[in-house]
């Protein structure tokens, strides 16, 4: 046996391994929130650590012997993910918490159930990650380990409790508890086996539809890939109770949309992949104190906002939605997708650029050239807005809606809180004419969550939401497999197929 101390800033915790013991199975053990994006499969360069002062990959690093492990905090902790403003209602007894059980993040409210006020906010990165940046791969982790779905299931409602006892209490000491979450998080927070979603015909051994009066509660689902996150979010943007036709888009691991209004929603669910999370681009990460959230050029010269301010240490979805559009303007980044190098690429943007063993652009960010962008980040771009256009264009068709005719767009989640819509409009991904039609809503699965939380009649609200939902299954849809190739093209040379 080894002795293995971790550091993560100013935490530190000791537990013993077997000699040959992958460090990567010893961190998920010890709970440790360590991002693993692909699973462990050595593929995404993510689960970075410092092993008695030298850099490794944990997922390629076994135990040899005693030894320290320092992480990186920043890339790993807390996340910036507000909700949107509710009015909660009391009349309850005891404490209750509501929780957006994200594929990426979770954030968690607590409530005085008797006034209805929130008593405080947590937010962090979802412990689960470290079994797979998406919800496919934590699902093939059940299946290929018969204490797949218990591990993930202990793993996050072990973090719960850490995040509770953060705001002064702790999950024994609730008097309930409400969650939202895409359908297979939700299935796993139960633990149940999220097996069935995985394979055709896709169906959950739940839809959480049933009212109960337990001490745990889900937001109903509406299909395997459309999740109580949706029911919440929908419940928190009013639609449900508005005439006409309006977009709401919660992009995320997985680009979850209605359409539709009072008179119910036609539903669907792309998969987007972690891009928009910062997940699978080389410099990428969420939105935390580090990360590039915008950028734009000012009298020729390239531009970042950081959040918190300082220095740069990677790139979240909003930047790199803004960095893409930017390249595209000015040509960097071909129709097709190609990011060119400098010999190719526009004179004034030269200095940016790299090129990489194979002679595709590397365009650097930062004078230190510690962050930039690939033509294979591009390229993981390109796939996801190619995804939720062509998903976009799926329900407009189906639903017989012009997309000139839409009374407007709801973006929801946390990269839609930071995300521009222009620049999603100049890559292609959402319809210019919505450009001017668009709201974000902040994290409206967990003020959906707390409203249900703390108001039956809200809890009402959602099944009646969940029952005026009709689900699309895009797999093998004729219509979206036409769609997604010819939406992989950033732009236009000459038109605006969107009008």
């Amino acid at each position: 046996m080894a002795e293995i101390r971790i550091r993560a800033g100013t935490r530190e915790v000791t537990v013993n391994a077997a000699l040959g013991e992958r460090l990567l199975d010893v961190l998920r053990r010890a709970g440790v929130q360590l991002p693993a994006p692909c699973g462990g499969l050595g593929k995404c360069g993510k689960c970075r650590a410092e092993l008695d002062g030298v850099a490794v990959l944990c997922c390629r690093t076994n135990v040899t012997g005693d030894c320290a492990v320092t992480l990186d905090e920043q890339r790993g902790g807390a996340i910036l993910a507000d909700g949107a403003e509710i009015t909660a209602h009391g009349g309850g007894t005891g404490l209750g918490a509501a929780l957006d059980l994200g594929t990426t993040t979770l954030a968690l409210r607590l409530y005085n159930l008797s006034t209805g006020a929130c008593l405080g906010q947590q937010t962090a990165w979802n412990a689960q990650a470290a079994y797979g940046a998406d919800v496919i791969t934590r699902t093939q982790y059940c299946m290929e380990h018969p204490e797949g779905t218990e591990i993930l299931c202990r793993a996050v409602r072990r973090q719960l409790d850490e995040m509770l006892k953060a705001l002064g209490t702790g999950t024994e000491e609730l008097t309930s508890l409400f969650v939202a979450g895409n359908t297979i998080m939700q299935h796993l927070f139960a633990g149940i086996s999220p097996a069935s979603i995985a394979v055709a015909p896709f169906r959950p051994q739940t839809l959480f539809d049933k009212p109960d009066a337990g001490h745990v509660r889900y937001a109903p689902c509406v299909a395997g890939y459309v999740g109580g996150d949706i029911t919440a979010g929908l419940l928190t943007s009013g639609l449900y109770e508005k005439p006409g036709h309006r977009l709401f888009l919660d992009i995320g691991t997985n680009g979850e949309m209605a359409l539709g209004g009072r008179d119910g929603f036609l539903c669907c669910a792309v998969a987007s992949g972690p891009a928009f999370e910062g997940a699978g681009i080389s410099c990428g990460m969420t939105g935390t104190a580090g990360a590039i959230s915008h950028v734009w050029e000012e009298d020729g010269a390239l531009c970042l906002e950081v959040i918190g301010g300082g220095e740069a240490r990677g790139i979240c979805g909003s930047g790199l939605l803004d960095l893409a559009a930017l390249l595209c303007r000015e040509r960097v980044i071909s129709a097709s997708g190609l990011l060119l190098p400098p010999e190719e690429a526009p004179e004034k943007w030269a200095a940016y650029l790299g090129a990489d063993e194979d002679g595709n652009g590397v365009f650097y960010l930062t004078p230190d050239r510690r962050v930039y962008l690939t033509a294979r980040d591009v390229r993981q771009l390109q796939l996801a807005k190619a995804a939720v256009a062509a998903g976009i264009r799926v329900l407009l068709k189906k639903s017989g809606v012009d997309v000139t005719a839409l009374d407007g767009l709801c973006i929801a989640g946390g990269f839609g809180s930071f995300l521009d819509p222009q620049s999603a409009v100049e890559i292609g991904m959402l319809p210019s004419a919505l450009a001017d039609k668009t709201i974000t809503l902040g994290n409206a699965s967990l003020a959906g969550a707390g409203m249900a939380l703390t108001d039956e009649n809200a809890r009402a609200r959602l099944r009646d939401i969940q029952r005026a939902c009709r689900y699309i299954e895009l797999s093998g849809d004729a219509d979206f497999n036409e769609e997604y190739p010819e939406q992989m093209y950033f732009y236009e040379e000459d038109e605006d197929e969107w009008n």
